[in-house]
């Protein structure tokens, strides 16, 4: 492994050296940015070049997000080195990031909407964002907790939505039909609209879309068919005001309605569940920001309020029906229908205030502090059909308050115009609290968590630039997440359990490449890591007994590696290709995992590419050709203290298609997207409250058209 890596680094460090001869330092810096492929990105809080940040990170443009037809994040999974994701249901997904992943506690990823943090303290709960007039994706690889908090284990994602224009009335529009193999029609309307009230002043900017996602999976037990389709709603609007070149004002609101019958669960797209199982997500943001140049730095402020409700339902008839027939005693077709519903409701405050160095000298420098408050309710249980029970099988009542507090700051120092160096630490603070009421079999107990989680998380980088168009750098930071609380009065009084568990940590050691070569025609990423999870938070058995808890007795460690390419031959045609691999295991036992077990959900292998080739036909018609092809080696959930021990997540490839014609701001495309019809499950059933596969869509066949005025 180390003789790998020092061939791949030395080899991608000589590039810039063959490359010289061909584009001289000086040219590439005096047009660095109107080389076409520049990518403009703010993934350290300031506008730079994506080739100048020193950090493992890939931007998605606006454009390329409508070329490949994403709709949501799940569409971008291993075209990101190192990325992918799962879906349970419409807009029902888990993330992870380098091989960081997990099913307990919170995100291993943050997730940002801009300005506004999305991370939750429960993994499968997060948030669905539509890419609906982004101005770009940003994926930053490896832990980002000094500028971007708690969860920012594996990484963070950024969608920043595009903003208002305020030199001219502009617009776009794009409608899509399709049809699913087995199943129902889609259909797609997204209207976007920019108007200047004042002149290079103020103005404002409106999207709205609706998706009607058709189901394809049938009831074989009720006779329904396609009992999965879904509709999504999506509102957005902004404001901007800029009356002088050192003041700005925004302002945003978005509202995003995600209705599913039924989710994605089934076998061969057939479910036999008695009890239906729809997903209803619901939320509102506003964000506010402020930013005002000071002259020796620039003062940015921003708050952001968050209204969400979320309403799940499963089937459980297989799991109690036998319990509540063979051991209770009932008689049979008393009760042959169980089902468990949740109501969670989040209020979420977010705000944040930052000053950013403007000097001119070689020291650049960044302060900051950010207050969160999060408030839950989520309450549910059991019903049962068609007899009913005098008391609940299963029942909840949890509140949950959290508060966080946090400082950082970076600072950054060019020793020479090639060599520089980043220091930044965060210092994080959080107070949670939770109130439960937990009925199991008519037997209701109270627990109740009162706890405090402090860390602190520093990052040092070094890079090398031999030209301003190739750089290494090296790159250690450590990233954690917050901890949490077990349920005391499962013990009953005679095991004993541990109130909460402690924050878990990750270190991770990084050596990177970076380059655009021949006028942007060539562009190169490669990097090396190495990640040491400790304290990873893990079910156990609470001492003396067979109690399942969480506490944190988890290590994980393992290598990985990051590539991506980009080539440009001619202004027609551009080719990528990608590929991700760790190796991450757990290095001790806990009682659901053995030494060298992967870990939970994440994709060991994943590679992609895509051919987009533009060709011109006619003085102003342009013809469209492009195929991406995605690749996800086989993953799993181990459970070495349950029946099923081993949850599989077979391989994959799925191939999407688009050709259509370009006629100056219209577009016109065919498209398919799973051309070959993969048909392998997303994950193997029985899995947590799923008692069958959660199925991978089949093929989708449809057209497209957009416009821009």
């Amino acid at each position: 492994m180390t003789k790998w890596i020092a061939a791949l680094m030395a080899g991608t460090a000589l590039l810039p050296v063959a490359a010289h001869a061909q584009d001289t330092a000086g040219a590439a810096a005096e047009n660095t940015d109107s080389l076409p492929g520049d990518i403009i990105v703010t993934a350290q809080r300031y506008k730079q070049r994506l080739q100048d940040v020193p950090l493992s990170v890939s931007a998605v443009s606006g454009d390329e997000l409508a070329a490949r037809g994403a709709t949501d994040l799940k569409d971008l999974q291993y075209s990101v080195p190192g990325f992918s994701t799962y879906e349970t249901g419409a807009g029902r997904s888990t993330i992870q990031l380098r091989g960081i992943s997990t099913t307990i506690g919170s995100s291993t990823v943050g997730v940002y909407f801009d300005e506004t943090p999305l991370a939750l303290d429960t993994i499968s709960d997060g948030f669905n964002v539509r890419m609906l007039d982004l101005e770009r994706v940003e994926v930053l690889r490896g832990p980002q907790a000094t500028l971007y908090g708690q969860g920012s284990m594996g990484g963070t994602i950024r969608y920043i939505p595009a903003a208002p224009r305020l030199d001219a009335v502009s617009g776009s529009f794009n409608g899509e039909y399709s049809t699913t193999r087995y199943g129902a029609d889609n259909y797609k309307a997204v209207g976007v609209l920019n108007l200047p009230l004042t002149t290079d002043v103020a103005g404002i900017r409106l999207v709205a879309g609706y998706e009607r996602v058709g189901g394809f999976i049938d009831n074989v037990t009720t006779g329904e068919n396609n009992v999965n389709s879904a509709d999504i709603y999506t509102v957005r609007g902004s404001f901007l005001l800029q009356p002088t070149d050192r003041f700005s004002l925004s302002l945003m609101g978005l509202y995003q309605k995600i209705d599913q019958a039924n989710q994605d669960n089934g076998i061969n797209y057939r479910t036999s569940a008695v009890v239906p199982s729809p997903l209803r997500d619901r939320y509102t943001l506003v964000q506010g920001k402020i930013g005002y140049d000071l002259d020796f730095a620039e003062l940015t402020t921003s708050a952001s309020w968050i209204d969400r409700r979320n309403v799940t339902q499963f089937d459980l008839s297989d799991a109690f029906v036998p319990v509540l027939v063979d051991v209770i005693g009932l008689p049979p077709g008393f009760i042959d229908q169980v089902g468990i519903v949740a109501t969670t409701d989040y209020e979420i405050f977010n705000s944040e205030v930052r000053l950013a160095s403007q000097s001119g000298g070689p020291l650049g420098w960044q302060v900051g502090a950010s207050y969160n408050s999060v408030n839950i309710h989520q309450s549910g249980g059991t019903f049962t059909a068609p007899g009913a029970l005098p008391f609940a099988i299963i029942a909840s009542e949890d509140f949950r308050e959290n508060k966080a507090f946090t400082l950082y700051g970076e600072a950054n120092y060019a020793f020479t115009p090639q060599l520089k160096a980043i220091v930044g630490v965060r210092y994080y603070r959080e107070h949670k609290q939770r109130d439960v009421l937990s009925t199991n079999f008519g037997l209701t107990t109270s627990d109740t968590g009162d706890a405090t989680f402090e860390t602190v998380n520093p990052r040092v980088n070094v890079s090398y630039e031999f030209t301003p168009d190739s750089m290494v750098y090296a790159n250690v930071a450590k990233g954690f997440r917050s901890g949490g609380f077990n349920q005391t009065s499962a013990g009953g009084g005679i095991i004993d359990v541990p109130p909460s568990y402690e924050p878990d940590k990750i270190w991770t050691y990084e050596l990177g490449t970076k380059h655009q070569l021949f006028g942007n025609k060539l562009i190169l990423d490669a990097s090396v890591y190495r990640s040491i999870w400790s304290d990873v938070q893990s079910n156990n058995f609470a001492p003396g007994g067979v109690l399942l808890i969480v506490n944190n007795s988890g290590h994980v460690s393992g290598w990985g590696v990051d590539l991506s390419a980009t080539v440009r031959p001619v202004r027609e045609l551009t080719l990528t290709a990608t590929y991700g691999w760790n190796n991450l295991k757990f290095d001790e036992a806990t009682a659901d995992k053995a030494p060298g077990d992967p870990v939970d959900a994440a994709v060991r292998n994943s590679w992609s590419a895509s051919f987009d080739y533009r060709p011109q036909l006619s003085g102003n018609v342009t013809g469209i050709f492009r195929v991406d092809y995605q690749h996800a080696g086989k993953g799993q959930f181990t459970l070495r203290n349950q029946p099923t021990p081993i949850i599989e997540r077979p391989r994959r490839d799925i191939v999407n298609l688009r050709v259509g014609v370009a006629a100056g701001p219209v577009e016109v495309a065919l498209f398919a997207n799973n051309l070959f019809d993969e048909n392998a499950p997303i994950v193997t059933g029985p899995f947590s409250l799923f008692s069958e596969n959660v199925e991978q869509r089949p093929r989708v066949i449809g057209i497209s058209a957009s416009g821009r005025f």
